[in-house]
């Protein structure tokens, strides 16, 4: 990928960076990105071989010249300048730097006592999560820490933002990867000239009993998108000094308020969530008033936008859509039109021959007497007969709050047109389709309702001809991972094969790796007896049939650098499964395989070429096993 650089919106783009450049197998990736605010400076993290360590660098923006500041061993790190573009704010973990004697040395990682091990294979965990501030000039030792987190097991994380004017950093402490936040505040009364070390934080919010995603300011006015008496969200205002809260969007009961984007000064673009669909409307900022609904395809959107600019940028992609952006400019008209600004163009597929539909599936769960409705996108050729016969792959994660919305996907195409398979995703509890009710239905002790809910769907698409069990395939990756290789102990009946990316496979030694421990909010922490009971039940590696009638074929994939879900979890299912089932296995002629990638992570920044060839053998296997034949 190449970032594009563009003065005006009409403007032809330049090239800027090309992460093309930085290594010759393509390993080498861009983690996050901002530009200061007068736009002269840009920084970029960038990881190596798949890692979530990376190091920071500093660009001139006009001369397209690195500076000399570079800032290595941070991790899951948001990159937030001061206003007045003198320095960043960025996270990195108590220990990262230790024995490290130049602060160029990024090759080897010294992280509690681990010497000399490459970066990106450390299986150690992790110290507390620290937040620094970097003057742009200065050493990377002279960087000063400005929060940290104190708790007994270090799982509170933390992320910053500047408020518009510069005058406040607003910091959010989360829970490991739990939404609900503290919310503290910092006076840069001279912006970056104030800040010290360990300073004293003015406790806006000093609970973590609702979510609180800071959104903009004006004044001493903050405001946030929180669940904070609306599980479906809705947008305040908090006035720093009088700590007085003010209804600006009040909740919708039917959807998700998802995201608010301040844009022209005055305004705010809205997007909700509505079935796991994308909506959005236009607001008055003052009045909370709604100004208009943005007439856009059904699919899943994104929006860029300034509140010092009457542009705005909107992306939209669908199951059938590669990406489309928009552009509405604000100042023609409130009501000015869409205008396509830049598309995909994809070909090889005749798409017009393929369709999506959206169903909802009963599912009894932990508690029958009150079923939920689990939506489900099917994406298929139009032609399709329901005869039973269609080899189908349900793809599915189901955790951390995380949606999965309508996205598009080469692989998931090839499989509809090529091998006239059905592409489905099921939006299982554990996921955020319907805010944190639906995930908190899906996590620690309801974590069963997460498997209950992918067999609904199975066992739905088989009573309804879509297919039948020797022609299902379910994948899923991370947590994913997790919830595909549970249900396939609880079912092994109900699938033909099984596709684990990279996931979470060992509850009971998971929060002792990197940043497993963050993770104990989501599945409960193995060390409190209570809670161990929780994972005990579940736990894909514990859990394995000691002698099954039938059970899928397995393809287990995982990274040799992934220091987020360490291979650890692949290698001893795998090694569990061959040693419980494997003359099962052959006798059932289901094969049992692990690939493991070099120079790879856990997927993000993976080059095109290790895609492609992880995608092709991904359905190589699928086709194999549901027997599913290529058609031109």
């Amino acid at each position: 990928y190449e970032l594009d650089s563009l003065k005006k919106s009409t403007d032809e783009s330049q090239i800027l960076l090309d992460p093309n450049t930085f290594s010759k197998d393509g390993t080498v990736a861009i983690q996050s990105l901002n530009f200061s605010y007068d736009g002269k400076t840009f920084c970029y993290s960038v990881s190596d071989a798949g890692s979530d360590w990376s190091t920071i660098y500093f660009m001139d923006v006009a001369s397209r010249k690195k500076l000399d500041d570079v800032i290595i061993r941070t991790r899951s790190s948001s990159l937030r300048w001061t206003t007045d573009n003198c320095g960043i704010f960025y996270a990195t973990y108590a220990g990262a730097l230790d024995n490290i004697t130049s602060d160029n040395d990024s090759s080897t990682s010294t992280n509690n006592g681990e010497k000399n091990v490459e970066t990106g294979i450390e299986v150690t965990r992790t110290g507390a999560q620290e937040i620094y501030f970097h003057r742009i000039g200065t050493p990377r030792s002279s960087d000063i820490c400005i929060a940290r987190c104190v708790d007994d097991l270090n799982e509170h994380s933390f992320s910053v933002e500047t408020s518009d004017d510069g005058q406040y950093l607003i910091a959010s402490i989360h829970k490991g990867t739990l939404w609900e936040s503290k919310i503290w505040i910092l006076p840069l009364l001279n912006l970056s000239d104030s800040i010290v070390e360990q300073p004293n934080w003015l406790k806006l919010i000093d609970n973590m009993d609702f979510v609180y995603d800071f959104v903009t300011s004006q004044g001493d006015l903050l405001y946030f998108r929180t669940n904070a008496q609306a599980q479906n969200f809705r947008l305040i205002s908090i006035n720093i000094k009088t700590k007085e809260i003010k209804e600006i969007i009040s909740e919708d009961k039917d959807n998700i308020l998802e995201d608010v984007t301040r844009v022209y000064e005055k305004y705010f673009v809205v997007r909700y969530l509505s079935h796991v669909k994308s909506i959005l409307y236009l607001y008055d900022m003052e009045s909370g008033k709604q100004l208009r609904k943005f007439d856009l395809p059904i699919g899943t959107i994104s929006v860029w936008g300034d509140q010092h600019e009457s542009e705005i940028f909107i992306r939209l992609e669908s199951f059938l859509s590669p990406t489309i952006i928009y552009i509405c400019n604000l100042a023609d008209s409130l009501d000015a039109s869409l205008t396509l600004f830049k598309q995909i163009e994809f070909q090889g597929i005749d798409l017009t021959e393929l369709i999506t539909e959206q169903v909802f599936v009963d599912s009894n769960g932990l508690d029958p007497s009150n079923p939920v409705k689990v939506p489900m996108f099917l994406v298929h050729r139009k032609n399709l007969q329901k005869n039973g016969e269609n080899p189908t792959r349900i793809y599915v994660y189901g955790g951390f709050s995380i949606a999965m919305k309508p996205f598009f996907s080469i692989g998931a195409l090839l499989w509809i047109y090529h091998f006239h398979g059905i592409f489905a995703v099921a939006n299982v509890r554990g996921g955020g389709e319907y805010g944190e009710v639906w995930h908190k239905d899906g996590y620690k002790s309801k974590k069963l309702n997460t498997f209950y809910d992918l067999n609904a769907c199975t066992e739905w698409l088989i009573s309804e001809k879509y297919t039948q069990s020797n022609k299902v395939s379910i994948g899923g990756g991370s947590n994913g991972g997790l919830t595909v290789a549970a249900c396939a102990n609880m079912r092994p009946d109900l699938f033909a094969n099984v596709i684990i990316e990279a996931g979470v496979l060992d509850l009971y030694r998971y929060h002792k790796f990197t940043i497993g421990y963050y993770w104990c909010g989501e599945y409960g922490n193995p060390d409190i007896p209570e809670e161990f009971e929780w994972v005990k039940s579940i736990s894909p590696l514990h859990n394995i049939l000691k002698d099954p009638k039938t059970y899928p074929a397995i393809l287990i994939l995982t990274g040799d650098h992934d220091d987020r879900v360490v291979p650890a979890h692949s290698l001893k299912y795998s090694a569990q499964l061959q040693y419980q089932l494997g003359e099962t296995m052959n006798r059932l002629g289901r094969p049992l395989l692990v690939r493991i990638d070099v120079r790879a992570g856990h997927g993000a920044g993976k080059p095109t070429i290790k895609r492609i060839e992880e995608v092709a053998d991904i359905y190589s296997f699928i086709s194999y096993s549901l027997g599913a034949q290529w058609h031109d």
